[in-house]
This record gives structure tokens, C-alpha cells and sequence, in this order.
């Protein structure tokens, strides 16, 4: 079994893109997933101390 993993701002936009970066992956690879976990988090922002929420979606095929 493989794992890849993807992560994206918790935006309506952010979602969006990650949700067809994942489609064109799953269509490029040809791959079936077996497993699907999200994870919701913070990171810094760049040269910041301030924090932007994002999800990780991790695919198991």
C-alpha cells in the first residue's frame, strides 16, 4: 500500500483548488483509494507569526 498526502488552506477557494489538484492526481496516477483521512491544522505564515488554518487530506492506495 502507498500513501500521498495533500494540504490546502481552509478557504472555499483553497478547497476548490485541492479538490482538483486531488481529481487530476487520481486521474494521471490511475490509482483506486482504499483510504481517505483529514486533518485539520495550523501553519505559520510565512516570515509571520500569524497562523492559517489548513487541511491535510492523506489518500492510502
Amino acid at each position: 500500500m502507498r500513501v500521498q498526502s495533500f494540504i490546502g488552506k481552509v478557504t472555499v477557494e483553497g478547497l476548490g483548488q485541492m479538490d482538483d489538484h486531488i481529481n487530476h492526481w487520481i486521474g494521471e496516477h490511475n490509482v483506486e483509494p482504499k483510504m481517505v483521512k483529514q486533518s485539520f491544522g495550523y501553519e505559520r505564515a510565512r516570515e509571520s507569526v500569524h497562523q492559517e488554518p489548513v487541511v491535510v487530506v492523506t489518500i492510502w492506495y
